[in-house]
């Protein structure tokens, strides 16, 4: 038996998802784009589809653009907003943001803007006041995450809307790990600009979506035709976005009870592991976290050793990001948050999703304690590597 535990990197499709690639498939489609019958019915699912995932947010259809995913609506968000903002040049972010907002920023920085990178604290959480002393009439945009994706914090956000709009600058939230994990609503937040990510919440990896605020201004990045209301070039992915509004609409519903059934198995897990390891430690906001989410350093052992042989046992966790999980180096939210480089790289990130079932929690609450124990045995962490 397989147990996949890595459902922040890439949850499993939800039956839903499958069922519209599947009618979608079977009858054939067309380009949205075109006139004739099929294309006429391709755009009704994409219309449809949009609705879906606008309804996930409490925004209106036409603020919904479909992208390639996470990442492109993170660089979207920034590069668009930051062509439409004139002479203004400065950013605010966090130093525990995913790397499709780190990575763009670096490069903006290099290019002379100024960016500011708030700090967590130990839990992971940023403080709102802090934002918005830095908030000012140079700044062009606010980007922070709602969900920290790989110690699940949840971020408080009050007042950030308020004074980027008293001095016209801009707020992206990058929701990708808290749609359909949470409740989201974008005229709550107040946020100008929202990035979604149609694979955490149970639809296929390459399908995502930006928010973007009426009349709120943002440059396109891709040019060449007039798809997704002129603000995205390119055929738009049907099968995909079908998918992804079936899966926004199941989530959706589900949310409410899904979260109580999953929260309670991740606080039974975690309650299972804390009393048979001696020295576990909970990364991220007890209080404040994503019911799915669990970051836990195992004391003596390598997180690599540990991912290994758990995935030679059938559980399939993962170290963080997957978009960082080839680095060598360790994570750069634990360290933010005060970790040590021993500790961030003796730590594994469990994260439940839809379909985890009980006896799945229960049986890894048996298998983590004992490969903890084994791989503790024949690889303890040598004198001094937390040094290197």
């Amino acid at each position: 038996m397989r147990i996949f535990l890595d459902h922040n990197g890439g949850s499993t499709l939800r039956p839903e998802a499958i069922a519209a690639i599947n009618r979608v498939v079977a009858r054939g489609h067309g380009n949205p784009s075109s006139i004739h019958r099929a294309g006429q019915s391709a755009r009704r699912d994409l219309e449809l589809a949009r609705r879906q995932v606008a309804a996930l947010i409490g925004a209106k259809p036409f603020e919904i653009i479909f992208t390639s995913g996470g990442t492109e609506s993170n660089n979207f968000a920034i590069d668009g907003v930051l062509r439409a903002s004139g002479s203004r040049r400065r950013v605010i972010t966090s130093s525990i943001e995913h790397s499709s907002i780190l990575a763009p920023l670096l490069t903006l920085e290099a290019r002379g803007f100024e960016i500011i990178r708030i700090k967590p604290d130990s839990d992971g959480r940023v403080s709102p006041a802090e934002v918005i002393d830095c908030i000012g009439e140079t700044t062009a945009l606010v980007t922070l995450g709602l969900v920290n994706g790989e110690v699940g914090t949840i971020q408080d956000l009050d007042g950030i809307a308020r004074r980027t709009s008293s001095v016209s600058a801009a707020f992206h939230i990058d929701a990708a790990q808290a749609g359909g994990r949470m409740p989201v609503d974008v005229n709550e937040l107040g946020c100008d600009l929202m990035t979604l990510s149609a694979h955490k919440l149970g639809a296929p990896a390459g399908i995502g979506a930006l928010f973007v605020r009426d009349a709120h201004p943002i440059a396109p990045m891709l040019l060449g035709g007039p798809q997704e209301d002129v603000r995205r070039a390119g055929t738009q992915n049907l099968i995909g976005a079908v998918a992804f509004g079936a899966a926004a609409e199941a989530a959706l519903l589900a949310q409410p009870a899904e979260s109580a059934r999953i929260g309670a198995m991740t606080n039974e897990l975690w309650m299972a592991l804390r009393a048979a390891i001696p020295g576990l430690v909970l990364n991220g906001s007890i209080e404040h976290r994503i019911p799915n989410t669990l970051n836990l350093t195992f004391p003596g052992v390598l997180g690599e050793s540990m991912l290994i042989a758990l995935d030679l046992e059938g559980v399939e966790v993962s170290m963080g990001s997957a978009c960082a999980a080839g680095a060598v180096e360790p994570s750069h939210v634990l360290l933010a948050m005060g970790r040590s480089a021993a500790q961030a790289r003796s730590s594994l990130r469990l994260s439940l999703g839809w379909n985890t079932s009980q006896d799945e929690i229960a049986a890894v609450a048996e298998i983590i304690p004992r490969v903890l124990r084994r791989v503790s045995a024949s690889e303890p962490i040598a004198a001094g590597e937390g040094a290197r």
